[in-house]
């Protein structure tokens, strides 16, 4: 668990900060306080490898907090600052409040551990243990004996598995979210993370084993722990939802840190930003909403800004490569603010007057570069900028490819070359089915010139010549199958 930052506060849901508005000694054991716990002691918690639900329970670990310098202090001060501020309060009475509920419940817990020592229980009578307390004591008895029994547990993978364990025993039963509650907390600590799913090679691959964890859908690989795969299907089955909870907490908390997803370049970085974006959509919404949306849209423009894209336009000396580059970054981007950096790109290009003999100007070779702008428009088609302004633009590279195609002369070359109608029908099909036409006018001048060699006298000897049956039947239905693909007409 890492100590609760800018981001983390910002990740903090009023309805989080108002639950855990004690007022009273019992609220400090609630399940929201031990959610604050974990967000601002989590350095400390991690230290020891225990959960918040050990800590507050716990006589021991107490007093390693208040011995522990001003870890204390520090974390009651921001906790106390954040709550004042939701209402409205002063923080300074706030705190005070704070650090007197406090010592309260470390002196219940302190003498509740010398005067009434939890009892040992096993996982198989815990169920029942809990059930014959009374229903007032079941939560904050049935904790201490939880937490009595996991201080044998040093290890957070070790912590997991009996909690996984013990929550099969108490599914359905008062005791059961007694269990959850620590099993999510692991969940929100960092290094149980590393031993539960293995050490990532990089952020990305712990952002989307969460992600998958929340949607139930994660997949055991030999590193994790065996006790994930259990976590796993219970989440798939609809149980589970603190847990599930955690995990998006973590995943929210992940995404808030410096570190590349994937790379420090900056094109690599980008895509990788998207892949978690489609990873993290469930088709109806976002996995951490509002929150996952700033968060990723914040990772992407740190490399989508007006400076590294420039940079990255430089990198590339043909325009119509930096057009597809555009395109291909504007389909790249993850929230409205992105989206108007690369917006503005495009504006400046695609509006340039000169725009159609500067994108045909240029030495190199012209069939990739046809290739290049038909990419681009179909980009440009299925892109989210206006109507108005998508038309006009494609209509601009329409024009463009057709002015490279009259000045490449690339129809009449292929028309000169050596061999027969069935050698040029296949080299124009060749260049059809590699997405060298934009569809429209230029595809279809094209496609005149492939039916004309199709219904040439010559073609069908060229191109069957002496083959035997099955070799003939094999190469007409591969021809209409491809002629099919393209939707060009034949027979």
């Amino acid at each position: 668990m890492s100590e609760a930052g800018r981001e983390d506060i910002d990740a903090t849901g009023d309805d989080i900060v108002d639950a855990s508005f004690c007022t009273r000694t019992e609220d400090f054991f609630s399940p929201a306080s031990r959610d604050v716990v974990g967000r601002y002691l989590g350095g400390f918690l991690d230290q020891l490898i225990i959960t918040p639900t050990e800590l507050v329970h716990s006589a021991k670990y107490q007093k390693r907090l208040h011995d522990a310098g001003r870890t204390l202090m520090n974390a009651v001060d921001r906790i106390g600052s954040l709550q004042a501020r939701r209402k409205g309060t002063s923080p300074a009475a706030r705190v005070r409040e704070l650090h007197d509920l406090i010592s309260k419940a470390s002196r219940k817990v302190w003498d509740d551990d010398k005067e009434h020592p939890a009892p040992a229980v096993k996982p198989e009578s815990f169920a029942e243990a809990v059930a014959r307390l009374p229903a007032s004591e079941q939560a904050y008895t049935g904790s201490r004996m939880l937490v009595e029994h996991l201080s044998a547990q040093k290890v957070w993978k070790d912590k997991v598995a009996v909690l996984v364990g013990m929550y099969a025993l108490t599914e359905g039963r008062e005791a059961a979210p007694l269990i959850e509650m620590p099993l999510a907390e692991c969940l929100r600590s960092d290094s149980a993370l590393d031993q539960l799913f293995g050490l990532p090679e990089r952020i990305e691959e712990r952002c989307s084993d969460l992600a998958d964890l929340w949607k139930g859908t994660w997949q055991p690989r030999e590193a994790a722990h065996p006790a994930m795969a259990e976590i796993n299907a219970r989440i798939a089955a609809g149980g589970l939802p603190v847990v599930k909870a955690a995990a998006e907490h973590a995943l929210l908390r992940t995404l808030a840190g410096r570190m590349p997803l994937r790379s420090a370049e900056p094109e690599a970085e980008i895509q990788a930003v998207t892949d978690l974006f489609r990873r993290m959509w469930t088709g109806q919404a976002l996995i951490g909403g509002a929150k996952a949306l700033a968060l990723l849209e914040k990772r992407q423009a740190r490399h989508i800004n007006t400076e590294t894209v420039t940079d990255l336009l430089r990198e590339r000396k043909a325009l119509a490569d930096r057009l597809l580059f555009l395109m291909t970054l504007s389909g790249q981007c993850v929230g409205n603010g992105n989206r108007a950096t690369v917006k503005a790109f495009i504006d400046h290009y695609f509006g340039d007057r000169d725009f159609v003999p500067r994108v045909v100007a240029g030495m190199e070779p012209p069939v990739p570069k046809l290739q290049t702008l038909t990419q681009t428009h179909r980009l440009l088609k299925a892109s989210w900028l206006p109507d108005e302004e998508k038309n006009a633009h494609a209509a601009l590279v329409e024009t463009a490819q057709a002015d490279l195609l009259r000045r490449s002369r690339v129809f009449e070359q292929v028309d000169k070359k050596s061999g027969g109608p069935a050698q040029k029908a296949l080299t124009l099909i060749d260049l059809a089915r590699r997405g060298t036409f934009i569809e429209g006018a230029n595809f279809d001048a094209a496609g005149r010139l492939i039916q004309g060699y199709l219904h040439d006298p010559q073609f069908m000897a060229e191109y069957i010549g002496a083959a035997d049956p099955d070799e003939r039947e094999r190469k007409l239905s591969l021809l209409s199958r491809t002629l099919a693909s393209l939707g060009l007409p034949w027979g």
